[in-house]
């Protein structure tokens, strides 16, 4: 931990213990639960705390909180605070400085922080769930005057109807704003737990929904120094939260990090007081749902805007690769010998185009031949790493014509490898992943991930050194078979410990973690060897970058 961490692990231990006190349940959210399980602790890029809470122990706790913070800190949210425009309510140290524009009006919530996403039970019936979904969307945009929140509006099919938030604002103009917002709370937390199946939160930009059973009485997860509580089956909720990637170490971009201001040696109020005094409150709120009207009429069209030009962008893509002079034998050839580093170059500037942002999130394909697409999914699909391509086989599935018979097949390992994925991560159950494998026999020597099932499986299984003999064995048999597979290579490094072969184990250990970004990889070998992989990887990549320098230097 460092020293941000390490203070809001402070604010977690004092939280933690109110809510013990006074029968509070809440669950470790997010990247909090997220590190709890995938690493035993913070995440190191993580920067804030994630709860989940469900309405009736967060009505409880706001209750609570009356009377029971401790002076060094601050309890905001919207029942306690008309300028705290904010869904997610947050418990404040008074003591640091953590400042973002959207909250400079509540000089309460600027310090470190834990934040809560309150659950609320969903009705019943599919357009049920999709109304509701809508009503928390329009109140969370009608309660925020300080910027658009539902600004990610898809193409088509969007949750948030802005005619329905009109409605609700116009409303809002004749009857007051906090009649308006009372009356859709009402609404969106009208079902009780009996007569639902699932709750719904807002997480940002998104409404996720869970499973009531997903939560469940919390189980105890390590995190830091002790133990807090979890969702029963959080690993179900991290796949819904994160998708089928949840267990992996996400590279650069894909970390999330809060752009703030931090200052953690000075009490937020000293900086308030100086800011303030130069405000005029009255004129910048004024100023604030000024802006967020004219914002919030042009976003159809922004949105409309970006579609058409991510749509012009992927067919000037198409129209480049044709012309590139590729011959599809050649690319094939390649799949065939898994030359996967010649691929990836053959192949880079249509995933650079097909993974933006904005042709990903409107399931838009680059319009290439069906076999281009069939050789882009099986590159990532025969390195174990099916879930890199979910969206290109999901945009591709979205254009009105049939699969080929190719891409069918590509399809169904896909599902395969999904499948296996949850037996093995979300329901850690033998006799479903054994189920898998036998009903899937013809992947065995052909997907990574079908090699790290049967692995697996052994390795539950193990617990003689006969066992862990055979399990040595068939790993070696698979690193010969997918070289370079770091996963693979755990189970090797896994056997040789058990077998006492502790400095054969630390080498394959750390030849593993150079090649998985797998979390529960990396969190094996700091248990066993006390290694951090964050460390190993930083270091891998400043050897590359002075052996690129070096290439450099001979170059010239």
């Amino acid at each position: 931990m460092d020293q941000l961490q390490a203070n809001l692990y402070k604010l977690l231990v004092e939280l933690d213990e109110i809510c013990k006190r006074n029968d509070v349940t809440y669950y470790l959210a997010g990247g909090t639960a997220l590190g709890a399980i995938r690493g035993g602790g913070f995440l190191p890029w993580d920067d804030d705390i994630d709860l989940y809470i469900t309405r009736e122990n967060w009505n409880k706790l706001v209750k609570v909180m009356e009377t029971q913070t401790p002076e060094n800190r601050v309890f905001v949210c919207v029942e306690n605070d008309d300028i705290y425009c904010n869904p997610v309510g947050r418990y404040v140290d008074k003591e640091t400085t953590v400042m973002m524009k959207s909250q400079l009006l509540c000089g309460k919530a600027c310090g470190q922080l834990i934040e809560f996403f309150v659950m609320d039970p969903m009705p019943l019936g599919e357009d049920a769930k999709w109304n509701h979904r809508k009503l928390v969307k329009v109140y969370t945009e009608l309660l925020s005057p300080y910027f658009v929140v539902n600004r990610n509006i898809l193409h088509e099919n969007t949750e948030f109807d802005f005619d329905l938030y009109n409605k609700y604002y116009k409303k809002s103009l004749i009857f007051g704003k906090k009649k308006v917002l009372n009356e859709l709370l009402e609404k969106i937390t009208s079902t009780t737990t009996e007569n639902s199946d699932c709750y719904c939160m807002r997480w940002g930009t998104r409404t996720l929904m869970y499973g009531i059973d997903l939560l469940g009485e919390p189980r105890m997860e390590k995190f830091e120094d002790a133990m807090f509580p979890v969702p029963a089956k959080q690993e179900e909720v991290a796949r819904i939260a994160y998708g089928d990637s949840w267990m992996y170490v996400p590279e650069g971009s894909g970390k999330v990090v809060h752009n703030l201001d931090k200052d953690l040696m000075t009490p937020f109020q000293q900086y308030v007081d100086l800011y303030k005094p130069l405000l005029n409150e009255t004129k910048l709120m004024r100023n604030y749902k000024k802006n967020k009207r004219i914002r919030a009429k042009a976003l159809y069209k922004k949105n409309e805007f970006k579609y058409n030009f991510a749509c012009s962008r992927a067919k000037i893509a198409a129209k480049h690769i044709v012309e590139s002079d590729y011959d599809i034998n050649v690319l094939r050839e390649l799949l065939k010998n898994k030359d996967f580093a010649q691929l990836q170059k053959h192949l880079s500037y249509f995933y650079s185009v097909q993974f933006n942002p904005d042709i990903k999130v409107d399931n838009i394909l680059v319009p290439v031949s069906d076999e281009y697409i069939y050789i882009a999914v099986m590159n990532h699909v025969l390195q174990g790493a099916y879930y890199k391509v979910n969206s290109i086989m999901s945009a591709r599935k979205n254009i009105n014509k049939p699969l080929t018979d190719e891409l069918q097949e590509a399809d169904r390992i896909m599902q395969f490898c999904k499948q296996l994925s949850i037996a093995i991560y979300d329901k850690k159950d033998i006799q479903l992943v054994e189920n898998i494998l036998q009903e899937n026999t013809q992947y065995s020597h052909m997907i990574p991930d079908y090699a790290r099932g049967e692995l697996w499986v052994m390795c539950q299984k193990a617990n003689t050194n006969a066992d862990y003999e055979k399990l040595l064995k068939e790993a070696k048999d698979r690193v010969a078979l997918f070289v370079d597979d770091g996963e693979i290579m755990r189970y090797e490094a896994y056997a040789l410990y058990m077998l006492d072969k502790k400095d054969e184990s630390k080498e394959k250990y750390i030849d593993a973690i150079q090649r998985t970004r797998n979390g529960f990889v990396w969190k094996e070998v700091n248990d066993l060897f006390g290694i951090d992989a964050y460390d190993v990887i930083d270091n891998q990549e400043d050897d590359d970058e002075n052996e690129d320098v070096e290439d450099t230097k001979n170059d010239d």
